[in-house]
């Protein structure tokens, strides 16, 4: 009876040391869960408060861009600037001494690291109108800006730009050295030309003739192509504005003695002409203090009338835009 009474024992010690392995385990396991609650927790609610502070960034861009506004322009040091507005009241004689109103005169915004409650605001203002639009360019700007790209050979020029234009008219009918049905039915897979309006600057990849890296530019900094994307855009305007130009753009636009022209003004005054622009990329990045989370926002506004008037109509709206 001893000896049952010690085996009964034993298997009693063994049942309780596995009952609290088991407890252990279910305490860890709970702990963990826990734990990946309270973060998962936690990074939604960082990721909503940089969500709304990114679009407090946008709002404080539609506030400089809804003002009346002398010129737009890029500086070199203070980026996006906007020439003052013009006053509607009649100026005294001490104020008709002083300098004119958008003759270097403009608003100087930090928009880096704004403070906002928990958190920072960063934003940047960029222009379309500073870009060549591919609905409505010609093909003698084409070949300028495939050539400087680096497609150097002329014919191969005259099919890019041609195809292009092939695919962005309504007709069926190709160009001297475009593409339309025929060409497309021929690749794999076979598909059709657009006989529409560019929506994506990646549709061109589609386009005979263009290939990634005419597109993008060579992988390598030295490569033979500088990538045609970069001065493009989708969007129509009425004039392009030589304030934000890029100085790529001023050399394909303008001639040598303009563009140089354009460029000393830029440098000495900040802009060049009163020329204003009307469609505009706003990129609103939000941070939360002592957080490694931030969020991004991106949209493409065009501004319409001016004053009371004025209003901005969206065109393009990422919600998160991901820095891969």
């Amino acid at each position: 009876m001893k000896k049952l009474n010690s085996n009964q024992s034993g298997i009693a010690l063994m049942i309780v040391l596995w009952v609290l392995v088991l407890l252990m385990a279910l305490a860890t396991e709970f702990a963990f869960s826990m734990k990946m609650e309270v973060n998962t927790t936690r990074n939604y609610k960082e990721d909503t408060e940089s969500y709304y502070l990114a679009k407090a960034g946008l709002n404080l861009a539609l506030a400089e861009l809804l003002k009346d506004a002398s010129f737009h322009s890029i500086h070199d040091e203070y980026g996006w600037i906007t020439g003052a507005g013009k006053s509607t009241k009649t100026p005294s004689a001490d104020e008709e001494k002083a300098p004119k109103e958008g003759e270097g005169i403009f608003d100087i915004v930090n928009r880096t690291n704004i403070e906002l409650g928990n958190g920072t605001i960063t934003y940047t203002i960029k222009d379309e109108n500073g870009k060549i639009s591919i609905n409505s360019t010609s093909k003698v700007i084409l070949n300028k800006l495939l050539a400087y790209s680096g497609v150097k050979e002329k014919l191969d020029q005259d099919i890019i730009s041609d195809s292009i234009l092939d695919w962005i008219d309504s007709n069926k009918n190709h160009r001297i050295n475009g593409a339309e049905d025929d060409y497309y039915r021929t690749q794999h897979p076979p598909y059709l030309a657009k006989n529409g309006k560019i929506e994506t600057l990646s549709e061109l990849l589609k386009v005979r003739g263009v290939t990634e890296e005419i597109f993008y530019g060579s992988q390598e900094e030295d490569g033979e192509y500088k990538g045609i994307a970069q001065f493009l855009t989708v969007y129509k305007f009425a004039s392009i504005n030589p304030n934000t130009t890029s100085v790529e753009v001023l050399n394909i636009i303008f001639s040598p003695e303009q563009a140089a022209e354009i460029l000393k003004n830029r440098a000495e005054k900040g802009y060049h002409s009163n020329s204003l622009s009307t469609l505009f990329r706003v990129t609103s990045t939000g941070k939360v203090k002592g957080s490694k989370t931030e969020h991004t926002l991106e949209t493409v506004l065009e501004k319409t009338g001016s004053g009371v008037s004025a209003n901005m109509v969206t065109h393009y709206w990422n919600d998160n835009v991901l820095d891969l």
